[in-house]
Parts: C-alpha cells; sequence; structure tokens
C-alpha cells in the first residue's frame, strides 16, 4: 500500500516536471505570430520587427560609464550605438569599436550615464510675468509646451511624464519629438485630471488667489461620479491613446477603486493627486504612484512597501509654495489659500521626514517637479533643486541619481528600455563633464544629450 502511494506520488512528480518543462517551450500560437517589436511607451503596442542593421553607428569612447545598474563606475569605457539603441556598453578592453563607425566621440575626462527621467510636470503651465495680459486656449498651451520640452532636452533630461494636459497637447508634443520636428525629452502622458465634481481639478474657487471661475468643464480634466462613470472616463483617456491615468481626490473609495481596476485591466498605470484617507485607500487599491500627498497617514508608508507603491513627492514644488509663491499668477508665499482639496497645511519638515521614512522602508523614490507657473525662469534649475532636497530627506548621491534614472524608468514601466546604458536599451544618454556620484551639481556640466539614438545637445569644452 505505501509503495503504491509512493509510486502515485513520483508519478505527479514526473507529471508536473514535464507540464513545468513544456511551458518553456513556446506555444503554438506564439510560434505562428512569430517575434514583433513594441511602441517605446507605456502601451506596449506591438509593431512589426525593426531593422537598424542600415542605422549609422555612433560610439562614446574614453569615458567614465556610470550605467545606471548600482556597479562601480567603468573607467576608459566606450559605448556603441546603432540607430536607437544601444549595441554594446563596457571596458574599452572588451568593447571593441566596430569598423566603420559614422562618428566616434572623445569622451576622455567626461562621464556617461542614463539620461534622466522628470515623472511629474505639466507641459501647458503658464509662464511669463505678464501671463495675466493674454487669452489662454489649447494652441497657446502647445507652445509653452514645445518652450519647455526645449529647456529639458537641453538640461540632459531625456524622459518626461506629463500628468495632466490641456485636451491632447501632451500626446502631440509626444508625437513632434518622436516625428523629430521638435527638440526635447521622450514624453508619457496621462490625459486630463480625472476627478469627482468639487474635487481637486473641478473647484470652483482658484488655489491661492480666492477668484472665482467658470464651473465649466474643461479639456484639462473629466469630471466623473459613481465608479461606472470613473470606469467610463478610464475607457476614454485610453481610447485617446494616454500612457497613464490621472484620478485626484476626493473620490469615494468605490470610485478610486473602479478606476485604478479598469486601467490596470486595460494594461495602463495610474497615479493620484491625493490627501489623507484618500491615499491610504488609494494605495490598497493598487495605485501605482503616489504624487505629493498631502497630509499623510502614519500608516502610508507602510502601506506603500506593502503594495508596492511609488512616491513622487515633488518636494521643491511645495518649497515654492511657502517661500516665495508665483507672483506672476497673484499666488502669495505661504501654502495653499481658499481651496477645498488644499485645506492643510504644507508641512516642509513633516515632507522630508516621510520622503525618507519611504525611502528607508524601501519604497521607489521618482523625481517630479512640478512647476505651475514661472516655467521660463525656473526650469531646469528647479529638477536638479529637486535632487538636492532627495539628499536633505536623507538619500545618497547614488541613491537620487538611480531615482533620477534607472528607479524612474521603473516606475515608469520602462525599466526594460529606459533607466540603464547597456545592450538593448533605448539609446537615450547624458554626458557631462565632472562625476554626479561626487557631486550632483556635475549634472548640470552638459557636453552631450543623446536622445533616442540623435546627438541633439553638443557643447564644446571649456
Amino acid at each position: 500500500m505505501a509503495s503504491r502511494h509512493r509510486g502515485s506520488v513520483l508519478g505527479n512528480v514526473r507529471l508536473l516536471l514535464i507540464a513545468a518543462a513544456l511551458s518553456l517551450l513556446p506555444s503554438a500560437a506564439s510560434a505562428q505570430r512569430g517575434a514583433y517589436d513594441t511602441t517605446d511607451d507605456v502601451r506596449r503596442l506591438p509593431i512589426p520587427p525593426v531593422d537598424r542593421s542600415h542605422e549609422p553607428i555612433i560610439a562614446l569612447a574614453g569615458g567614465t560609464l556610470i550605467d545606471g545598474r548600482g556597479g562601480a563606475p567603468v573607467p576608459n569605457a566606450v559605448v556603441v550605438l546603432q540607430g536607437d539603441r544601444i549595441l554594446s556598453a563596457g571596458p574599452a578592453t572588451s568593447t571593441p569599436i566596430p569598423p566603420g563607425a559614422a562618428r566616434v566621440i572623445d569622451a576622455s575626462g567626461l562621464h556617461i550615464l542614463p539620461g534622466l527621467i522628470d515623472l511629474h510636470i505639466h507641459f501647458t503651465q503658464q509662464r511669463g510675468d505678464e501671463m495675466g495680459h493674454y487669452a489662454d486656449s489649447p494652441a497657446a498651451a502647445a507652445i509653452r509646451g514645445v518652450a519647455l520640452a526645449e529647456q529639458l532636452i537641453e538640461a540632459g533630461i531625456t524622459a518626461a511624464r506629463d500628468v495632466g494636459t490641456v485636451q491632447d497637447v501632451a500626446l502631440r508634443i509626444k508625437e513632434g519629438v518622436d516625428r523629430r520636428i521638435i527638440r526635447g525629452p521622450r514624453v508619457f502622458w496621462s490625459g486630463g485630471l480625472i476627478a469627482s465634481t468639487g474635487g481637486h481639478g473641478d473647484e470652483v474657487t482658484s488655489t491661492a488667489t480666492g477668484r472665482q471661475r467658470s464651473g465649466a468643464t474643461t479639456g484639462g480634466r473629466r469630471v466623473a461620479n459613481g465608479p461606472w462613470e470613473w470606469r467610463e472616463a478610464v475607457r476614454e483617456q485610453v481610447r485617446s491613446l494616454a500612457d497613464w491615468i490621472k484620478i485626484s481626490a476626493p473620490a469615494s473609495e468605490e470610485e478610486i477603486r473602479a478606476a485604478i481596476d479598469e486601467a490596470h485591466s486595460l494594461g495602463v498605470p495610474v497615479a493620484i493627486d491625493s490627501y489623507g484617507t484618500y491615499t491610504d485607500i488609494a494605495i490598497r487599491a493598487g495605485v501605482d504612484t503616489l504624487e505629493h500627498p498631502l497630509h499623510m497617514s502614519d500608516r502610508a508608508v507602510p502601506l506603500m512597501r506593502e503594495h508596492g507603491t511609488a512616491f513622487v513627492p515633488t518636494i521643491g514644488a511645495f518649497h515654492n509654495l511657502l517661500t516665495t509663491g508665483y507672483p506672476p499668477a497673484g499666488i502669495p508665499a505661504g501654502g495653499f489659500y481658499y481651496t477645498h482639496s488644499r485645506r492643510f497645511a504644507i508641512d516642509q519638515e513633516k515632507h522630508l521626514q516621510r520622503v525618507g521614512e519611504a525611502h528607508r522602508a524601501g519604497v521607489p523614490i521618482g523625481v517630479g517637479t512640478d512647476i505651475p507657473f514661472e516655467n521660463e525662469k525656473r526650469y531646469p534649475d528647479a529638477y536638479f533643486r529637486e535632487l538636492e532636497y532627495l539628499r536633505e530627506a536623507g538619500l545618497s548621491n547614488a541613491d537620487v541619481l538611480a531615482s533620477a534614472t534607472r528607479v524612474g524608468a521603473q516606475i515608469m514601466r520602462m525599466g526594460d528600455k529606459l533607466g540603464t546604458v547597456e545592450p538593448g536599451k533605448i539609446a537615450d544618454i547624458l554626458v557631462t563633464a565632472g562625476n554626479p556620484l561626487d557631486d550632483l551639481a556635475n549634472l548640470k556640466n552638459v557636453r552631450y544629450v543623446i536622445a533616442d539614438g540623435e546627438i541633439v545637445v553638443e557643447r564644446d569644452r571649456p
């Protein structure tokens, strides 16, 4: 009886092993489908295989490579690019430059690293001291967005996530960059902010100024009420080619869960601008990123760790409100005023403590700026100031650089294509004078910016 039972167990084990082995083989369906590439965005739409063999080869030679994977810098390195992809990267002794390379850049004395990532921008935000003298429109917002895109790429920011736009402005900037009509970072966009009636994004009273505005829904937000309307709003954004969904508080638990569930079922991640208990609800519901949450509870960080939620704190955005406000917009210093969804005092010290607490807990921390006004004055310096704020929160230089590259790419669901310098990744590369691991300010000393394999910034050595 015992031997018969033992034989039955062994037979079952054999069957399981066979099933496991078969599972490793390509299915008939995948074999018939064949290999294909995908679009270089979060949506990952299948496209026909891309042949890059005819593209010119560019090599960076002699620089110190900080590849973003966390290892020691590699002196006297070579990075080889073909088209929009990295062919090879490593020590010169084991990374030959292919014969017939179209260009070999002497990077000796320089540092080669992944392009930087900004996870929280708005291309359509305002600029100019005289902004109040001019009527706004989607066309005007697009012009401002093109100007901001230029500022970002000049600073070595090669990827940016727009988390709230007017109509389809951010999408068209994304297309303009992809088609090389304009210079700018790789764009990931989230369409209009989804809000409940009277919630953040739909309040009649303007933040800080107290001025009342029209209650009519604009192209910058989608008002929805009830879980089925929130699902419908998500579907509309996905239909409009959004890479991300952006939602806001206040909203009911059913609405928040419905939006996140609908987006995830369609393969699209979700960011939330939230506060208080709504933040905890969103984390438990599986939201992908928290954007500068106000009035965080003591449960928020443990919940983030438990559910794998990423944190984009935009520390500088709070600092600006506390210290200078935004004079062109009539917004005084001191914090948020007049709006119901922003009725919490900004405690910068507490905010920094939460960021440090999240980092120590292993929560992924991303770099985001969120500058709503005075773009022409505050960018790109706002990005580098954000890095310093992360240092104040307790991250090391290496941690901060990881947040700005590899971790940022992972948060954006693009870790297999961006964030490190290694074969097969997209050729988004920054070359600086000075080691950013020694001093983050060295990131400002840009010599070359390569985006999608194209040299878009080239500066002579001093």
